[in-house]
């Protein structure tokens, strides 16, 4: 039996998350006249973050604080909440549009809003639910992009789709800049396509996901789960440096500065494959440097970074690395991976 969902142009959307295309898809509705929607968002300090990650760069991200004039947008702490159902009912809203939302939607609201909430996620789904998406990509060597909209239920990125985007190439190299980028062009187009459907008042045609063709990715939040591990092929401490690096806090080590842990983030480096050194004991030593760059021995090769993709806690600058050593206690990968682990909520 084939499902099928209309929506009337006059239906009102709550937009629930944050980004470039919430922005987008919030002046697309105001530019073809559907009812000035509200913004459900996170609180205000992790704008701010996003902001200073993004570097005010718009083709990569749009703050909500450019639509808080003259429009209503509530920060809140969960979308689950009574004060956020109260927001819903207050505002009459018929349908909520999560991009990029923190948030999980949780039973009693899924059941009240049921078929009337949909997600926009940067893949074709089955494939790759849950979060860290690029992140993942980067680490598996998958260079595309790609989106699909589809019903929020009960599980976790598994209700029906009304719309997939082809699969693209990724334009240029491998990091999650350009990962994001390339997807918000997708977001677009594939957000033009919803509204457009409406607009001509066509139905969606609602598709299940065949779930055993796909996997579920944890959310990967780089601030806690970006440990290197330095006993890593040179090639995989590559991938995880560069599928850590801008927009997100950088892949993170520490080196020793007046006998105490001086935590350093890289966020970008290149690997060579060389056996230069063979001996376990060379890895993570940092074998030379020059003004501009310095190179590590790792198993299977060297890794080099420029010293403009490093940072140093406290900003403390160290006029010599060579000789010293990179590491990370055992400690501190444990406590990488179980904060990986430790969103698993879903099966």
């Amino acid at each position: 039996m084939i499902m099928r969902l209309k929506i009337k142009k006059n239906s009102k959307f709550a937009l629930v998350g944050h980004g470039y295309h919430l922005n987008f898809f919030f002046d697309e509705l105001i530019k073809n006249r559907f009812p000035k929607p509200i913004i459900i968002t996170h609180q205000k300090k992790l704008h701010l973050r996003d902001i200073k990650n993004s570097k005010n760069d718009q083709s990569l991200y749009r703050s909500v604080f450019e639509l808080e004039n003259k429009n209503k947008v509530f920060y809140i702490d969960d979308i689950n909440s009574k004060k956020s159902i109260s927001i819903l009912k207050k505002n009459k809203i018929d349908y909520i549009f999560s991009l990029s939302s923190r948030f999980i939607f949780k039973s009693k609201i899924v059941n009240d809003y049921k078929n009337k909430i949909f997600n926009i996620h940067p893949t074709i789904l089955p494939e790759e639910r849950g979060g860290g998406v690029f992140t993942y990509r980067i680490l598996n060597k998958k260079k595309f992009c790609a989106a699909t909209i589809h019903i929020i239920d009960k599980g976790l990125d598994t209700g029906k789709v009304l719309l997939r985007s082809k699969k693209e190439k990724l334009k240029g190299q491998a990091l999650p800049i350009n990962y994001l980028k390339h997807t918000n062009l997708i977001y677009k187009s594939l957000l033009k396509v919803f509204i457009k459907k409406i607009i001509n008042n066509n139905s969606f045609i609602l598709k299940n996901q065949n779930l055993s063709k796909g996997w579920y990715l944890p959310r990967f939040y780089t601030d806690n789960s970006g440990a290197i591990n330095w006993l890593w092929t040179g090639e995989n401490i590559d991938l995880f440096i560069k599928s850590c690096s801008e927009p997100y806090p950088g892949a993170f080590c520490f080196i020793k500065y007046k006998n105490k842990d001086l935590k350093i983030t890289i966020y970008n480096c290149n690997y060579e494959r060389k056996s230069k050194f063979t001996h376990p004991w060379f890895v993570g030593k940092i074998f030379y440097e020059n003004k501009n760059i310095f190179k590590i021995s790792v198993i299977s090769g060297i890794i080099t970074f420029k010293k403009k993709d490093i940072k140093l806690e406290k900003n403390i600058i160290l006029k010599r690395f060579t000789g010293k050593t990179l590491y990370n206690y055992p400690n501190e990968l444990t406590k990488s991976l179980s904060n990986i682990t430790n969103v698993f909520k879903f099966k």
